[in-house]
């Protein structure tokens, strides 16, 4: 089967009315083109199906930059991931990356490492015996985690914050925003009494965030939030839980997927009605997930740590940042089923 031509840069310019340095402009986002034209021509080019060379891409960065182009390090991005970490949040980072990928005429890759004796040394190997400098570290098991590399030799950026040494630049959710969120509803129902319950493991994973964001936020609105004390379990204790639960009077359970299912469970068990008597909120929701709470932009994680990684090919920018970057990407509030 002979493969399509690939639509140029010219025939968006052709089918836009305009000349080809417009549409240049147009797509990377320049001001000095109207917001309305940059906007007709992002469709149009969409509509034709038109997506960037990326060893042009990186030729045009060098001539901007004024610099020598950086034009072998391949089409192929690595997305690693970890045997141990399987979760719809790790499905919709790899989307989001796939279809960043893909617009600016990339390919994107998974690698598990621990799966099928793929360790880190001959991940290193396969890596660069194909050509792949740009890698995604996906968010590992536990917090702190580690594997070695030949970092000089990758454009690398790390979704999360598990992935602590080296420190390179990362692309998180937002958890302080999803905690002010969370707690908003909650005043706006007056629900006063909303207690944080997390894993140990899952605090730790977030470098302690929701838990200082939680505590930060009751003492913004003390009239408005009691100071309830987090619950940080080591492992689900229904019993610990219960004995919290009552002594504190908590009207609304803030938690995570990973105690979820089990504080539902039993406050069904007690016949506690939520929302009626207690509301559960979420803050980090799955898109079919009837529960309320914080959904989490996993796709948008996942495509910004591509365009990073692929700004950094472009920019022959290797290796560990002397400034590590965070950039933050928010939530939105899911009103599910249950917070009343």
């Amino acid at each position: 089967m002979i493969p399509s031509p690939r639509v140029t840069m010219l025939d968006v310019a052709r089918a836009a009315g305009c000349d080809r340095s417009t549409v240049s402009l147009a797509l990377r986002h320049d001001r000095r083109i109207p917001e309305a034209t940059r906007t007709r021509i992002a469709e149009i080019a969409e509509r034709l199906g038109y997506r960037p060379h990326p060893l042009l891409s990186a030729l045009g960065a060098a001539r901007r930059a004024r610099r020598p182009p950086s034009l072998e390090n391949g089409t192929t991005l690595a997305f690693i991931i970890s045997a141990n970490r399987k979760s719809h949040i790790r499905d919709e980072h790899v989307a989001g990356a796939r279809a960043a990928a893909a617009a600016q005429g990339y390919s994107l890759e998974t690698f598990v490492v621990g799966d099928a004796g793929l360790t880190a040394t001959r991940l290193n190997t396969i890596l660069l015996t194909r050509n792949i400098h740009g890698v995604i570290i996906a968010p590992l098991p536990e917090a702190h985690g580690h594997f070695d590399l030949e970092w000089e030799k990758f454009s690398v950026v790390v979704i999360e914050y598990t992935f602590t040494t080296p420190a390179f630049d990362r692309v998180v959710h937002d958890n302080y925003d999803g905690m002010r969120v969370a707690l908003a509803h909650c005043r706006e129902r007056a629900l006063s009494r909303a207690g944080l319950v997390l894993t140990t493991a899952g605090h730790e994973r977030t470098e302690g965030l929701n838990g200082a964001a939680f505590w930060l936020e009751q003492k913004a609105a003390p009239q408005q939030l009691a100071a309830i004390p987090p619950l940080y379990l080591p492992e689900w204790d229904a019993e610990t839980f219960t004995a919290w639960r009552r002594r504190h009077g908590v009207e609304a359970v803030i938690t995570s997927s990973s105690l979820m299912e089990q504080i539902h469970a039993l406050l069904r068990s007690e016949s506690v009605e939520v929302p009626g008597k207690v509301s559960l909120i979420n803050i980090n929701c799955m898109p079919t997930d009837r529960i309320s709470g914080i959904e989490q932009n996993n796709t948008g994680i996942g495509a910004n740590a591509v365009r990073m990684v692929i700004d950094k090919l472009n920019r022959n920018d290797l290796g560990i940042p002397a400034l590590r970057q965070t950039v933050l990407i928010p939530g939105r509030w899911r009103e599910g089923k249950t917070c009343a």
